[in-house]
């Protein structure tokens, strides 16, 4: 086993001393792993005999196990793992007992941004297992092994791959050989943990990505529990495509520099490099809403619900909290949906007589396309409507989309 964590040590020396000579342009970037794992107890002092055999290998199912993960370099991210679950321990013969590991460490990418994005990894952390209490490995016929711990400090090595199907979506394996400490211990403790599910990326966008300011409507549910959905407004520079006389692919993303209008970003070849983070078939820079999956019609974002304008019993005048309102509803009219055409409808409560209230509504509803008028709505994307007494609806103004 000396040899083995040896060979961890030296993995781990060479590619820190490798990697801190790179250059500081690298991206920072989240992920979170979830998914599966395995434990394996290998026969004593043999870490690799049987090491596929069945009763050796427990496989915890669904999600037993997540990492976090923040990419501090090019080369280098820091995690933290978490995982539990039920598992047999065939060495020590006992059965369905409870396991428990959280390990901090370091990852380091040999080669980042590929589509096959292969690591190593070193870490340590805290490791549980109850029914080591009050039990005893024989190690031989006349040698045996006791502790009266459960809980237990380790340092674990590896490595893995990620698995990329978009920019920012794949399949993750790996392995990592444990190292559990305990006094005398030598390898009875020790264990493989194998791990095979999902990762997700958080942020592709480089450090030197220029941005403006986003501009953001706020959702609000009134009293009548009606609620908006009233995405973010992005106002986006298109990145300029570079023009090079070399063949270059600076991002790896199988596009050369000199054809990818996204040469610092992972992106489609579809979509000459450039990124779909929503995987809604629009490339970011034409996506107004880039990270929430959303139709062309609406320019990337999803279908519109636009918040309701109420009223105070007989009155069709504007509140300050609806020309609040009216603001936001207009800057999405001009910025998100500049072809679309509206109905204004207004309703009004059964108070009062019936030929009075279809009045009233329809002044709510022309208050309200006066407002959007004066905000720079062209009138003619505009259809008014008087509605009158609706009990369900009570007194407001609605604003749907016009289906084309």
């Amino acid at each position: 086993m000396k040899s083995i964590n040896f060979f961890i040590i030296a993995l781990f020396a060479f590619f820190t001393s490798v990697f801190s000579q790179e250059e500081e342009d690298s991206i920072e970037k989240w992920s979170i792993r979830i998914g599966a794992h395995d434990i394996n107890y290998f026969p004593t002092t043999y870490p690799f005999k049987d090491f596929f055999l069945t009763k050796n290998n427990n496989f915890v199912p669904i999600i037993s196990s997540i990492e976090l993960e923040h990419k501090i370099k090019k080369h280098i991210g820091l995690y933290l793992d978490a995982s539990l679950g039920m598992i047999d321990n065939s060495r020590w013969k006992i059965n369905n007992n409870f396991f428990m590991k959280l390990s901090p460490g370091v990852s380091l990418y040999v080669l980042p941004h590929n589509k096959l994005d292969p690591y190593l990894r070193f870490g340590f952390g805290y490791h549980k297992f109850n029914n080591y209490l009050d039990r005893e490995l024989q190690i031989s016929e006349t040698k045996y092994f006791k502790t009266n711990r459960k809980d237990f400090f380790l340092l674990d090595g590896g490595l893995g791959v990620n698995l990329w199907l978009v920019s920012n979506f794949g399949f993750n394996v790996q392995t990592t050989y444990n190292q559990v400490f305990a006094k005398e211990s030598k390898d009875y403790l020790d264990f493989w943990k194998h791990n095979i599910g999902l990762i997700f990326r958080f942020g592709t966008l480089p450090i030197h990505h220029d941005h403006k300011h986003d501009h953001k409507t706020v959702g609000e549910t009134d009293k009548d529990n009606f609620s908006s959905v009233i995405p973010v407004i992005k106002e986006k520079k298109e990145e300029k495509k570079i023009c090079c006389n070399n063949q270059e692919d600076s991002d790896n993303d199988g596009v050369l520099d000199q054809e990818d209008f996204c040469p610092n970003q992972f992106g489609l070849k579809k979509f000459q490099g450039c990124p779909d983070t929503d995987l809604d078939n629009i490339p970011d820079h034409e996506d107004k809403c880039p990270n929430k999956f959303g139709k062309k019609e609406n320019q990337g974002c999803p279908n519109i619900v636009f918040r309701p304008i109420l009223f105070s019993s007989g009155k069709f005048l504007l509140s300050s909290h609806s020309l609040t309102i009216i603001n936001e509803i207009a800057e999405i009219m001009i910025n998100i949906l500049p072809n679309s055409k509206f109905y204004i409808n207004g309703y009004t409560d059964s108070n009062g007589k019936s030929y009075l209230n279809k009045t009233l509504s329809v002044k709510r509803a022309y208050s309200v396309f006066e407002a959007l008028v004066s905000k720079g709505i062209d009138a003619s994307r505009i259809e008014v409507k008087g509605l009158g007494i609706e009990k369900k609806k009570g007194r407001r103004v609605e604003i749907i989309i016009k289906k084309s």
